[in-house]
């Protein structure tokens, strides 16, 4: 079994809760704020779990935008979410209105949006919201807009509005709540008007802090056990998977190791294989060589024997050249005795025969 939710756990109240990782898909837009005026919004409906740590933000900026931009939060439409969310502001560090609407919120403990550096608008509403802290803003002086409207507060902290710079808040409704029906205002003596219209209907905080104590310290024992339960849970998932990523990893390796060699073995084979053929390619080469060399020295030694050989004939016939150059002269001299004695034999004949 595969492990990949991550666990945070936060103690609200005396009360372990168990948060579970999430990841939030954002649909990303611009919109308008009663007095905030114009922002970049991220506007989300998916969020299944009552207590979450969001982990992950997805979906598609508008051209130009990214996290940095957004300053407005609107979770809508999840009657399951029974705690504000928490970490958006390591996505949105901006971010300064969070809107709420038809959640399972039942208390405010104070520190949900300590986190947030500019935080100064809320609209919690249509939600089961009954308690709000008096820590509330004691992180956010500059708050701008208040609205609790049409949920079902019931005790709203005396020193709620105390941390407040009450000149620079310009809306504050909890219209249409059990303990005060009284629409909203945006002047500053209505303002002031309605803290105190707030402090004389709605009970103190404290008080339900005492009383919540008491009841959460029965539900104590049953959390813990309950912790316990799911730390268990989590630590045979994460041993599952431990063993099953090792099992998975070795028998990998291990077939990385039988492909490696295999590879290794075949490559060996073939460089040998390469081998062999190129040694008797080389053997081949020698003998080619060598047969070449003696046939090279074979006609070397032709060469040397035809030119003895055509020293020897042209000496002979020089020889002959000279021979012959003494029988023509021996010849002439021959033939001019002839035709001289022929001559004269031919000039003198005829007078012998006068003579006789």
């Amino acid at each position: 079994m595969k492990f990949s939710s991550l666990f945070a756990i936060f103690i609200v109240s005396n009360n372990f809760v168990i948060l579970k990782s999430f990841t939030i898909n954002c649909v990303f837009k611009s919109t308008s704020l009663n007095i905030v005026g114009n922002v970049y919004q991220c506007q989300t409906t998916n969020i299944p779990t009552s207590c979450i740590f969001v982990t992950k933000i997805t979906g598609a900026h508008q051209d130009g935008k990214n996290n940095i931009d957004v300053e407005s939060l609107w979770i809508q439409g999840n009657y399951t979410l029974s705690f504000v969310p928490r970490n958006f502001s390591f996505f949105f560090p901006f971010l300064r209105a969070i809107s709420i609407w038809y959640s399972s919120i039942e208390i405010l403990y104070g520190d949900e949006f300590d986190e947030f550096d500019y935080f100064d608008y809320i609209s919690i509403q249509h939600s089961y919201l009954k308690t709000i802290s008096s820590r509330l803003f004691e992180s956010s002086p500059q708050m701008v807009h208040v609205y609790f409207g049409n949920n079902m507060v019931e005790r709203v902290g005396n020193d709620l509005f105390t941390p407040l710079d009450i000149t620079q808040l310009q809306v504050l409704g909890f219209t249409n709540n059990p303990c005060i029906k009284r629409a909203s205002v945006n002047s500053q003596a209505d303002i002031i008007s309605y803290i105190d219209e707030l402090r004389e209907k709605c009970p103190f905080v404290d008080e339900f802090v005492i009383t919540s104590t008491i009841e959460n310290l029965h539900c104590l024992d049953e959390n813990i056990q309950n912790l316990v339960c799911n730390l268990k849970d989590s630590m045979s998932e994460i041993q599952e998977d431990i063993a099953y990523t090792k099992n998975q990893k070795i028998v990998k390796i291990e077939s990385e190791l039988i492909q490696t060699k295999e590879n290794f073995t075949k490559f060996m084979e073939e460089s040998k294989d390469k081998l062999n053929k190129s040694d008797k390619k080389v053997s081949e080469l020698e003998k080619q060589i060598s047969k070449l060399n003696e046939e090279l020295q074979a006609k070397v030694e032709n060469i040397e024997l035809m030119k003895l050989d055509f020293e020897v004939r042209l000496k002979n016939l020089e020889e002959e050249i000279l021979s012959s150059a003494s029988y023509f002269y021996i010849l002439n001299i021959r033939l001019f005795a002839f035709c001289t004695i022929t001559s004269t034999l031919l000039y003198v004949f005829p007078m012998f025969v006068e003579l006789e």
